[in-house]
């Protein structure tokens, strides 16, 4: 990795674990990050170095603060920054901030972020390509009058979604017109809080679909791949729990459509860089539709590496350090192993407040565990609760 010698990873918990892991295993050095309430975090133990930085902000906002997460690079010596998930993964001002500074940013470009983190944007793409998507409105609601006219002509249930959302924030169920002016008021409420944007829009509510996602690469020269599909149906408040890779029984004309799609997808738009494309699939038609790309690694990306035997996270260093998927012998569709066996992700989250008495992860053939806990732990009650 002659062009890479040293990355700030802009995260923390779980990812920022696995992110230093995969630079190690390529020979950089790393840098992490952590809010002063993060400092016994595992994240801050496994790196070169750590930093604190959100002097005189809370922890959250702490991870949030781009020109204090530039200053850090900047200062620590990173030519480098892996956003990881979450925070400042889909920031495209962030991404761009980076380029602006001279660091490489492990992962697409900032205007492949700015199109998919506007989900009306993306939805738009798709349908110029024929790629199917669920039925809705082609543009932001601006009042409730213009949410009760979509109700109108979408039918209830609906799906009312944050345009700037993600990670299951922003979206309101609606069964009925009579919930439809408190929903409106929350989606909106909850995407500027969220996101800092209250757009809004309205889709058919799919009825109990499953969950597909189609993990792509993609290199500076425009070649393409996917590593095949996961699926993610079973979610508790719209956020992913239990991650199977590949989906099974899944019928392979469908597979090999929406693989195709999500290709076409990346491809039409100079996509770089990892990647996940979502579908729904409505089991009963066996109709797929095309809901979001995020831009960035996955949570669920653990699944794809035990199928397929790539190394998402060292893939992502590569292309970002500017090799080709030909470099990582995966030139052509064909390159890419067909899936073996199955594999399946929990999510283990930590609930309440408390420390670690005790701590053993199992083991044993056929088990991975990612985690951030060790015994002697207290997980901050600040951030999101997953930690393995």
């Amino acid at each position: 990795m002659p062009t890479l010698q040293r990355v700030l990873i802009a995260n923390r918990g779980e990812i920022a674990v696995r992110i230093a892991a995969a630079a190690s295993a390529l020979g950089l050095e790393s840098v992490s990050l952590h809010a002063a309430a993060d400092s016994q975090s595992l994240h801050t133990r496994v790196t070169t170095t750590s930093v604190e930085i959100g002097a005189g902000l809370d922890a959250v906002a702490a991870y949030l603060d781009i020109e204090g997460v530039i200053e850090a690079a900047l200062a620590s010596g990173c030519d480098s920054v892996h956003p990881g998930y979450g925070f400042l993964a889909e920031n495209a001002a962030f991404a761009q901030r980076c380029v602006d500074a001279g660091l490489v940013f492990v992962g697409p470009t900032p205007e492949a972020i700015a199109l998919f983190g506007d989900k009306l944007a993306a939805r738009q793409l798709a349908v110029s390509l024929g790629i199917p998507v669920v039925p809705g409105v082609a543009s932001p609601l601006e009042s409730l009058q213009e949410a009760e006219l979509a109700a109108g002509e979408l039918g209830v249930p609906l799906m009312l979604k944050a345009a700037a959302g993600g990670g299951g924030r922003g979206m309101r169920v609606v069964n009925s017109l009579a919930e439809l002016p408190e929903a409106f008021q929350r989606c909106q409420s909850e995407a500027r809080a969220a996101f800092g944007n209250d757009a809004v829009f309205a889709e058919r509510m799919v009825v109990r679909p499953r969950h597909i996602e189609v993990q792509i690469l993609a290199d500076a020269t425009g070649a393409t791949v996917h590593l095949w599909e996961r699926d993610c149906s079973v979610q508790a408040r719209h956020q992913k729990v239990v991650e199977i890779a590949p989906a099974p029984g899944l019928d392979d004309s469908l597979r090999q459509r929406m693989l195709a799609d999500a290709v076409r997808l990346v491809s039409s738009c100079g996509y770089r860089n990892a990647g996940t494309v979502e579908f729904l699939v409505e089991p009963e038609s066996g109709t797929y539709s095309f809901i979001e790309c995020n831009p960035r690694i996955q949570v669920e990306h653990t699944v794809t590496e035990e199928v397929t035997g790539i190394d998402l996270v060292e893939a992502q260093f590569r292309l970002a350090a500017g090799q080709t998927l030909a470099d990582l012998g995966i030139a052509r569709q064909v390159d890419v192993p067909s899936p073996s066996g199955f594999a399946v992700q929990a999510r283990v989250v930590a609930t309440g407040s408390g420390t670690f008495v005790s701590y053993k992860e199992p083991s044993g053939r056929g088990i991975r565990v990612d985690s951030a806990g060790y015994a002697g732990y207290t997980p901050p009650t600040f951030f999101d609760p997953l930690f393995a």
